[in-house]
């Protein structure tokens, strides 16, 4: 098989490694002409692009049999309303209908927040869940990109949550650290909903499944097991692990509130292997009476 890496960052290069090692033919892009010389050792062409320069992308995509897009904005350029709308326009939806252009067989990772909140119902968010929060640009434009993949019969969509765990990444207690110094103490999404994340090794491994089996429509990638602590309950036990002034949550940016299923993928046989990475320091608070 030959695969198209779309955005050979981490987990593009962590797949791209594991397709080698299984004898499969891949290719890349980067936007980055600096970064050739280092990527060229993983894959065996890189090409220089951006995902909305259509034509570039179909041919580097000649002769592939399924493109990955790993596509995601630069946070630092996400900061305003005003800059997601540039940033998520250019990275994912021009990018996806790029890649659905130059091959029917397109792997997008999406995300959680295509569902807003997830509405009024009670029952668990699952891949029938309405998609919301049309006007936020951080879910407009992921649930966009999700339409041009979807135009193919073959495309699949994998929604995750936020991606924790790959290399170089800041762990949590240094995201909060960089909302009090880089935002002003302030949180723009809500305080109520459940902090689901998923490790950087869960989502390669689920983008191997999805390619591997030939999975096409729309999963859910998370911990079907387990409902963790709202980001609420997260990031203040952070606060008082460090000593820090507690987060003002501004719920600009809606997040799904309550359990998000899992049911679909983990029935094809695939399942997460890490569990909540901020169990412990919520154990811990709820230990000392800080977490009530």
């Amino acid at each position: 098989m030959k695969v198209l890496i779309l955005g050979l960052g981490h987990v593009g290069k962590a797949v791209a490694t594991k397709l080698k090692a299984d004898g499969h033919s891949v290719v890349g892009t980067t936007t980055t002409e600096a970064k050739v010389a280092e990527l060229s050792t993983l894959v065996e062409q890189v090409f220089v692009l951006k995902g909305e320069e259509t034509d570039k992308v179909i041919a580097a995509a000649e002769g592939c049999d399924a493109i990955i897009a790993t596509v995601a904005p630069n946070v630092r350029n996400t900061r305003t309303k005003e800059e997601r709308e540039t940033h998520y326009h250019q990275a994912l939806e021009l990018s996806c209908q790029s890649a659905a252009k130059a091959c029917p067989r397109v792997i997008f990772l999406s995300s959680f927040s295509v569902y807003g909140d997830g509405g009024v119902d009670s029952a668990p968010i699952s891949e029938l869940t309405p998609t919301s929060n049309h006007e936020e640009p951080s879910s407009k434009y992921y649930q966009k990109a999700e339409q041009e993949v979807l135009s193919n019969a073959q495309g699949c969509v994998l929604r995750f949550p936020d991606m924790y765990g790959a290399p170089g990444d800041i762990d949590f207690p240094q995201r909060v650290k960089m909302a009090i110094e880089y935002f002003g103490g302030k949180a723009i999404f809500g305080a109520d909903a459940p902090l689901y994340a998923i490790h950087f090794n869960d989502v390669v491994s689920s983008v191997y499944h999805a390619l591997n089996n030939e999975l096409t429509g729309i999963y859910n990638v998370c911990d079907n097991e387990n409902i963790p602590s709202t980001n609420k309950v997260v990031f203040d036990a952070i606060c008082d692990d460090n000593d820090w002034l507690r987060l003002e949550f501004l719920n600009q940016i809606k997040a799904p509130n309550r359990k998000i299923s899992a049911d679909k993928i983990y029935a094809t046989g695939y399942a997460v292997e890490h569990g909540d990475p901020n169990a412990d320091v919520v154990a811990r608070a709820q230990s000392t009476g800080q977490g009530a």
